[in-house]
């Protein structure tokens, strides 16, 4: 992977912001894309253990909408509705699928995976280090971090 990834500073797409709007944004996106991505890689599953990657991405899928939706209401919350403006949202998304260079289905999910816990822990360090990070937001930062590292786990072991 790249190492200018995770974005830091609000993206030249999306009307300035504060740093921690743009970070959440950029994190919206990253979820919005890795879901997209895990989804597009689970109908191009081929070979011997077809059926179970082709479980084991639906299973991960599956698991991102719901993140995606508490973050996007938490930034609704404390931003408005305006923050999740969808052009600027599918520009950050676009410039995340462009980033994933890997063919391989499962190597590209285990990529994204190692990508979103990168740009969780930046993120958690940021908010913190703003005293910005308040319970509901650490909870969750937390928690789906936790689910991410499960996904991590299982990928990694797939491809070992």
């Amino acid at each position: 992977m790249r190492s200018s990834y995770p974005p830091t500073k609000s993206l030249s797409f999306c009307p300035p912001q504060s740093p921690t709007l743009s970070a959440l944004q950029n994190l919206l996106a990253a979820l919005r894309g890795a879901h997209w991505s895990h989804w597009t890689s689970h109908w191009q599953i081929k070979g011997s253990n077809y059926y179970g990657d082709h479980l084991l991405l639906q299973r991960i899928y599956e698991a991102i909408p719901p993140e995606i939706d508490t973050l996007a209401e938490k930034i609704v919350a404390y931003y408005g509705p305006d923050s999740v403006e969808p052009i600027c949202q599918a520009q950050i998304m676009l410039e995340f699928l462009q980033f994933q260079e890997e063919k391989d289905p499962i190597f590209r999910a285990k990529n994204v995976e190692e990508y979103l816990l990168q740009f969780f822990e930046v993120l958690f360090k940021q908010l913190e280090s703003r005293n910005e990070l308040s319970l509901g937001m650490n909870d969750f930062l937390a928690a789906t971090a936790n689910a991410h590292e499960t996904f991590t786990y299982l990928l990694r072991q797939r491809t070992r």
